[in-house]
């Protein structure tokens, strides 16, 4: 089981795309409304190419190593999941976690989602093309702020992920290679992604502290 992903909407997706490519990170495809009608603006297409066209890209997915970074245009900056790759006995297992705390899972046929009570969602996906083979950039550890409405160790529990801390103002959880910290916010977002096998030290459009180390 491995965290390997992240999503925000927001209304900066060329801006994204363009720090993470600076960061080494591979545009892999680039889907958007056009004329009503969703189509694909992939690689070797670049910006040049179709700026100025009334386009709403529903997502513009990227990767480096054994990390996945996708977006899509929103009307404001919104964190919206994190992906786990796992096989198929995790899923089975997680998915039977989701249900036994009353989350709501949609299953897919390229991916499910949990809804979590803090209403961002955890994405299983089962297929490895979805990152590179080389082991570089791997996501080390996030922190999420959100109300402590809920308890965010449950985070753990769905994922089979030991608490490592635990207090008013703070939770982790994290199996060793990676984990999840929770810091107590009005609000749900993403504020900080650490990687390792990699270097660099970024902020994002969206406001997300990139540290490679």
């Amino acid at each position: 089981m491995q965290l390997f992903h992240y999503h925000w909407w927001t209304p900066k997706v060329e801006e994204m795309e363009k720090v993470y490519h600076d960061l080494g990170f591979e545009t892999v495809q680039r889907v958007g409304r056009m004329n009503g009608e969703m189509q694909t603006f992939n690689p070797p297409m670049q910006w040049e190419n179709f700026r100025g066209k009334d386009i709403t890209f529903r997502i513009i997915e990227m990767v480096k190593g054994q990390t996945n970074i996708t977006f899509g245009h929103g009307k404001r900056d919104q964190f919206d999941h994190i992906g786990i790759l796992l096989d198929e006995e995790e899923y089975a297992e997680v998915v039977q976690r989701a249900e036994e705390l009353k989350w709501r899972v949609s299953e897919g046929e390229r991916r499910t989602f949990i809804l979590t009570p803090w209403k961002f969602r955890v994405e299983l996906q089962t297929r490895s093309d979805v990152v590179k083979d080389q082991m570089q950039t791997i996501i080390k550890s996030i922190k999420i702020h959100l109300p402590f409405n809920d308890h965010p160790e449950q985070i753990g529990t769905l994922l089979n992920l030991p608490t490592l801390h635990n207090d008013s103002e703070k939770v982790i959880v994290g199996n060793g290679q990676w984990n999840i910290e929770f810091c107590t916010n009005e609000q749900t977002r993403l504020v900080t992604a650490s990687f390792y096998k990699d270097h660099f030290q970024f902020v994002d459009p969206v406001g997300t502290k990139l540290i490679g180390n």
